[in-house]
């Protein structure tokens, strides 16, 4: 498996690429062929991305943003988005990648739900403590999102074993190191 940090630097450059380049497809400039080299720019970028050239994608990117930046003003312009925006974004192209690097994973509908709702009352659960401090929340947060990602990913033993987490973390905030 390639590097995390890696993919998810390649599903970002991939997501700008598709941004920008949906951005500048709806720009309107006089002549036939006004779209043929972001259009060809794009298309570069993504070859770039699906073998794995990031640096490469990273070039297309700034010249797409060149090509973007006379509409720095307009109201559709993708400009920059805040960090959680950002990540989810970014998240959906990372799933699809792992996706397609390691097959979807098999998970029944029934489970799934189950395992999504056990973490966020959990999750919910141990916010609720008042004796949870600051770091048992971001705890809390942390192991409920990764559980999460895990369901997504169809990969449930993993969704599990971050629900067993968030119960042994869920015991030691209650004081009961049974749960």
């Amino acid at each position: 498996m390639a590097d995390a940090y890696y993919v998810w630097r390649l599903a970002e450059a991939a997501q700008q690429i598709d941004l920008l380049a949906g951005f500048l497809a709806t720009r309107h400039a006089p002549g036939p062929d006004h779209l043929a080299e972001p259009g060809e720019c794009a298309g570069a970028g993504r070859a770039a991305v699906a073998a794995g050239r990031l640096e490469e994608a990273l070039d297309r990117i700034e010249e797409l943003r060149e090509h973007a930046a006379p509409w720095a003003g307009h109201p559709h312009h993708p400009g920059e988005p805040g960090a959680v925006e950002y990540d989810a974004r970014v998240w959906d192209y990372v799933k699809d990648m792992l996706r397609a690097e390691h097959g979807p994973g098999r998970a029944l509908l029934v489970t799934t739900r189950d395992l999504l709702q056990q973490l966020g009352f959990l999750q919910r659960e141990i916010c609720a403590l008042p004796q949870a401090d600051a770091q048992a929340r971001a705890d809390a947060h942390y192991l409920a999102g990764r559980g999460a990602m895990a369901v997504e990913l169809g990969r449930p033993g993993a969704a599990r074993r971050e629900l067993r987490r968030l119960r042994a973390l869920a015991g030691k905030c209650a004081g009961d190191d049974g749960a």
